[in-house]
């Protein structure tokens, strides 16, 4: 049932890719077009503009995929979806601080909205676009749900409290679990409150943590299936810098333990501050560099070099 019910959720997840995808592509109006093309004008546009829409909603997953098809669609270029996609992976982690609207609350208005439209012969475009939006947001929530107990299975406990000392091990643990479940905060939540409970060292869960940042980009990697090339090279260029990042920082594993234990005494906010300072400094690192990674995104996806809107 577990199998069958995740699969289902990412079936639903794709067919509303798919027909937002369509919808987009056949009725995007220019003042829509220019809006988007405003709002992701400049790199720092861009990151706030990911940054505010994922602390609202909280899945940098479905932001990452919505630039994926944006990306496909001509609408933002991939330095444009690239600088969107690092603010939603800072956005991500400020649970705590804003209030959040779970994807499950969003979706099914969404659908129910569009449906009413429909049948009263309203704005036909715009609802089958809020609907498939509805349903991204639904299989999404679906699948998250499905193999939400895993999380709080004995194995996966047993697992987590096992990890040996190589912050490498709990890293692709980190990977490997957040791949299964497609939320890096459900398993961040999960390993800050066995460090609360004295269960779970906390460099075993930080490493957790970073882990979970890669696993992830699963979710953008699925929306990219077959897409073009520029939607691929988005997804690409999702993973090189999360997955860069951990590479950068876990051989200076001990260092970055030492500043997260001076932001916090409490060791389940360390936890927290770990995950929130890591996507923060990739973020910084990566922007001044945007170009570059595009260009190496559109290379890793088989396009070479092309014209690319570049950023002001």
């Amino acid at each position: 049932m577990l199998l069958l019910n995740s699969g289902l959720g990412i079936s639903i997840f794709l067919l509303g890719l798919r027909l937002l995808t369509n919808t987009l592509e056949s009725v995007l109006g220019f003042r829509l077009r220019s809006a988007l093309v405003k709002v992701t004008a400049t790199k720092a546009r861009g990151f706030a503009a990911g940054l505010l829409v994922t602390s609202v909603i909280q899945s940098s997953s479905a932001v990452c995929a919505a630039m994926v098809v944006l990306t496909h669609t001509g609408v933002v270029s991939l330095s444009q979806a690239l600088a969107v996609m690092l603010g939603a992976n800072v956005g991500t982690t400020v649970t705590a601080q804003i209030v959040a609207f779970p994807l499950e609350k969003m979706a099914l208005p969404l659908v129910l909205s569009s449906l009413i439209a429909l049948h009263l012969g309203r704005w036909r475009s715009a609802s089958i676009a809020v609907f498939s939006l509805g349903a991204v947001f639904f299989g999404l929530s679906l699948a998250s749900n499905a193999l939400d107990p895993l999380l709080n299975s004995p194995h996966v406990r047993s697992a987590l409290l096992n990890l040996t000392d190589s912050p490498w091990d709990a890293v692709l643990f980190g990977v490997l679990l957040t791949v299964l479940v497609q939320s890096s905060s459900a398993v961040t939540g999960l390993v800050i409150g066995l460090v609360k409970q004295n269960l779970l060292p906390v460099s075993a869960a930080v490493a957790v943590a970073l882990g979970s940042n890669v696993g992830t980009v699963a979710t953008t990697l699925v929306a990219s299936w077959g897409r073009n090339r520029a939607s691929r090279a988005a997804a690409f260029a999702d993973l090189l810098y999360n997955l860069g990042g951990v590479l950068l920082v876990v051989p200076i594993f001990p260092l970055f333990l030492q500043m997260v234990e001076r932001l916090a005494p409490e060791p389940g906010r360390q936890v927290a501050h770990a995950h929130t300072l890591f996507n923060v400094l990739t973020a910084l690192l990566v922007l001044p560099v945007l170009e570059h990674l595009a260009n190496l995104a559109w290379w890793g996806a088989g396009i070479g070099r092309g014209n690319k809107n570049k950023l002001r």
